[in-house]
């Protein structure tokens, strides 16, 4: 996983200016495993910078999505933000909207088995399933 200092460094490096409410913006997503949409991080960052803007939060989330900083996940028609942008498996609640990362090892092994099947040189990989997480699988009927 990246480091704050690490994204920092490499926006200012291509002439980005970093401010207080960017580095509070990257340091919320590094810190959450709940994949936010740009209005909970807008809230969350606003506690310790009352005066930024939800326009500062969705251009600061499409500048890191552009340098692919953070990956961006589409639940419902809402982007959701990732700073996790090591390949792995994003899990999709149909209902409740909650993502959950699955390791790294599971994503290789499908690598695996679809490179020797398909005989494809496979560079990288983008992975989500879809369905319903433990508390939702048990509220409703299948």
């Amino acid at each position: 996983m990246q480091q704050l200092e690490q994204i920092v460094d490499s926006l200012r490096d291509e002439g980005f200016r970093i401010t207080p409410q960017r580095i509070a913006i990257v340091d919320y997503l590094l810190k959450t495993e709940d994949h936010p949409n740009a209005e909970r991080i807008h809230k969350v960052v606003r506690k310790r910078h009352p005066m930024v803007s939800l326009s500062t939060v969705y251009k600061t989330l499409e500048l890191l999505r552009e340098k692919k900083l953070v990956n961006e996940i589409e639940v419902d028609g809402e982007a959701r933000f990732d700073a996790h942008t090591d390949e792995h498996i994003n899990l999709v609640c149909m209902k409740c909207g909650k993502i959950e990362d699955l390791d790294e090892k599971s994503l290789r092994e499908i690598q695996t088995k679809a490179a020797k099947k398909s005989k494809y040189l496979i560079l990288k990989s983008n992975f989500e399933l879809i369905g319903y997480c433990s508390d939702c699988k048990s509220k409703i009927k299948i």
